[in-house]
């Protein structure tokens, strides 16, 4: 007892010297973010509320709900057989992927089962909004309980979409592809970073019946027209903005509530219980010293974090999202387009920045538990996936662009100039270097299109990367190439020599 004594003591002598600066170094931060206009409290960045005939989502969990135990598998589709080539799946004499091979008569009786719930989403998603009403201020105990099956959604889509290729029915896998995109823009003002993040994993899914449908020779003006705007409407860079803005709030929401609460401290922990009983010994004896010891330490962190650590973790967790959000908010006016000057640049202000540590050496020391993991963080990661997506959304509007420019002129163009502005309003600015997307027709028919990737380096339109991790965009590639199709032979190799998962 005398040793938990001794860190509660200690904790509580150490409370004041280690409160003042954070808290002072806290409001005065907060202060001058709210003098330039940013908004720091979770309900003043709420999105408004859905009227209900705008929102498309309680019919969308109602076609959730119809998908049956029909196929979640995609076929082999879009699939690199080679740096800067891959597969057409709906070509294929039947239908693989690295776990089942179906016959396509097997496929589509799969694939027919969940029609009934692919045709409700396409119909209830003519409505302008899907928001499925989400109380931010839950906090830890806030569930997202739609974001597995919207991705669910999306690869059953996608399916349909290969197989109505494989149809020749290129209207119909038109319109699949268009309701999965609409399953990602309709849902654009969902501000949790998760679903942000969901939202891009679904727009990659969303590229692979793009790339096969280009590969068709079916597919018409119209039916390419309608797809480029689906691709030219989303706003990756709005779309993070808005999930920084509303993450930023929600933080700093979840560390108030924890220091204002013994249990929203322990729920913000993972301590479900509320209960803290010291284990004894089956016959009543004391308890073990350990257990005091643990217990005693478990103490003094909290009264530690909910009278002092928790401002400089508040103010640290304020500085990293408003640093991003600076880097979204540059991007967005970048007139240049060169978006990777603008994250490198908020990289190095990361390296400048100034992170409070009300902490110190005497309490790891003691090995008191901070959990300052749980309150800051450098999601910068994630803007790179945003650029990263950026870039591959730029791209595959580019592409289809071409290909509508093929199907009036019966040739791909010299140049992307000539596309403008017929088929696209202005040549494409890579975001990793503030150039023109690079683009020249090959002399067999084909065509290249690339961004130089991440590193910025022009590699001539080098599709290398590590033979582990051949997908596309691979952000390991030395540059990002627009795959083309491959040859029989080449996908003949692929499958008598299949890559090791």
């Amino acid at each position: 007892m005398a040793v938990a004594g001794f860190f509660v003591l200690i904790s509580g002598s150490l409370v004041v010297t280690q409160r003042i600066e954070p808290g002072n170094e806290l409001g005065a931060y907060k202060m001058r973010l709210r003098a330039r206009g940013e908004k720091l409290d979770l309900a003043e960045v709420l999105p408004a509320p859905v009227a209900p005939e705008d929102n498309a989502a309680s019919a969308v969990e109602q076609a959730f709900a119809l998908f049956g135990s029909g196929t979640e598998d995609v076929p082999d589709a879009m699939t690199m057989v080679a740096p800067g080539r891959a597969l057409v799946g709906w070509s294929q004499s039947e239908v693989r992927d690295y776990d089942f091979t179906n016959t396509w008569e097997e496929f589509a009786a799969r694939v027919d089962a969940d029609r009934p719930a692919i045709e409700l989403l396409q119909q209830v998603l003519a409505r302008p909004r899907l928001d499925f009403g989400l109380d931010y201020k839950k906090g830890a105990q806030l569930r997202l309980p739609h974001l597995e099956p919207l991705k669910h959604a999306a690869q059953k889509l996608t399916a349909a979409a290969i197989m109505e290729l494989h149809n020749r029915d290129d209207g119909a896998a038109a319109t699949n592809i268009l309701t999965l995109l609409d399953l990602v823009h309709k849902n654009a003002m969902e501000g949790l970073l998760i679903s942000y993040l969901v939202r891009m994993a679904i727009t990659e899914i969303a590229v692979i019946p793009t790339w096969e449908l280009l590969q068709t020779t079916n597919a018409t003006e119209a039916q390419l027209a309608a797809l480029q705007k689906g691709w030219q409407q989303m706003d990756f860079l709005e779309d993070a903005k808005n999930a920084f803005v509303t993450e930023r709030a929600w933080g700093a929401n979840e560390i108030q509530k924890a220091r204002a609460s013994h249990e929203a401290y322990r729920e913000a922990i993972g301590l479900r219980s509320a209960s803290s009983a010291v284990s004894s010994s089956g016959s009543g004896g004391p308890a073990n010293w350990h257990d005091f010891i643990d217990r005693a330490r478990a103490t003094a962190g909290e009264i530690m974090f909910r009278s002092s650590w928790s401002y400089a973790d508040e103010l640290n967790r304020l500085q990293i999202d408003q640093t991003i959000l600076e880097a979204v908010r540059a991007m967005q006016t970048n007139r240049s387009g060169n978006y990777k000057a603008d994250y490198d640049a908020m990289v190095a202000r990361f390296s400048k920045l100034h992170v409070a540590d009300a902490r110190g050496s005497f309490f790891r020391a003691l090995d008191i538990p901070d959990h300052g993991e749980l309150w800051t963080w450098n999601p910068s990661s994630n803007l790179q996936k945003t650029l990263r997506m950026e870039a591959a959304r730029l791209i595959v509007v580019t592409a289809i662009a071409l290909k509508r420019f093929q199907l009036k002129h019966d040739q791909w163009p010299e140049s992307l100039t000539e596309v403008v502005p017929e088929f696209l309003p202005s040549v494409p600015i890579d975001p990793y270097d503030g150039k023109p997307l690079r683009y020249r027709p090959n002399g067999d028919g084909t065509y290249l299109l690339y961004c130089v990737g991440k590193d910025g380096v022009d590699d001539g339109g080098d599709p290398t990367c590590p033979p582990s991790a051949i997908y596309w965009p691979n952000p390991m590639a030395r540059d990002w190439v627009w795959p083309q199709a491959a040859t029989p032979a080449e996908v003949e190799y692929f499958y008598a020599h299949p890559p090791k998962k």
